[in-house]
């Protein structure tokens, strides 16, 4: 059997589409993942010619220092782009690869789902890029999050980095991963499956909050020093 991928129609109907998964071909999927793939590249490269992360480059324009700045523009749109890049095959491929260990479910169907939540991943991100354009400037945390509520509570660096990384987009993927997943799993199975979801996802914060607060530029300056 055979099924003409439909990115929205499949999200709406997860029964219909694990099963088509399960037992015939999906057809159309990998230029969708592709298309994906692109946007996401296309997103961190506008972030990064509009000046988003790049707030260490203006002391190089302020001292007139313009072929250094210019090769520092470039190195950092080389790196946004290796960090979409980056970005894209953590979720796309390690996140499936973890998921197929902790459940048991084949690469290949988790990596179908998995495709849903990289897509949320760039809506967000992409809203957030064009709140920050509108505004005319960006902020150190994400308003999906309660990030911004807490540091009127809270003062500790890495949980608030550690919050900031727990948005409604963090909601949603969960939701949207049980519903699939849970269908190729036992009944039995399906509450330790919400607990491997949740986990997973408070794994990922507390690993980018603890990140966060580290001076990695630093070690790395002095390093090459």
């Amino acid at each position: 059997m055979f099924y003409h991928y439909k990115f929205w129609h499949s999200l709406k109907n997860p029964t219909y589409f694990t099963n088509v998964v399960e037992e015939g071909e999906v057809t159309g999927y990998k230029k969708r993942a592709l298309t994906v793939f692109i946007l996401f590249i296309a997103l961190f490269a506008a972030r990064e010619y509009w000046g988003m992360g790049t707030e260490n480059l203006t002391t190089l324009f302020a001292s007139d220092l313009q072929n250094e700045y210019f090769v520092a523009r470039i190195l950092s749109m080389l790196g946004a782009i290796l960090w979409a890049t980056l970005y894209f095959c953590f979720h796309y491929y390690g996140v499936t690869y973890l998921l197929h260990l902790l459940t048991d479910i084949p690469y290949t169907w988790i990596k179908r789902v998995q495709l849903y939540v990289v897509v949320f991943l760039l809506i967000e991100k992409a809203i957030l890029f064009a709140v920050f354009y509108a505004v005319g400037y960006t902020t150190m945390f994400s308003f999906f999050s309660l990030a911004p509520a807490a540091l009127q509570l809270i003062e500790t660096d890495f949980v608030l980095f550690t919050v900031n990384q727990l948005t409604v987009t963090t909601v949603l993927i969960i939701i949207v991963q049980y519903l699939f997943l849970s269908k190729w799993e036992e009944e039995a199975s399906r509450k330790m499956l919400v607990v491997k979801l949740i986990g997973i996802q408070l794994f990922m914060a507390l690993f980018v909050g603890m990140i966060s607060v580290l001076p990695i530029k630093e070690w790395i300056a002095r390093g090459l020093g």
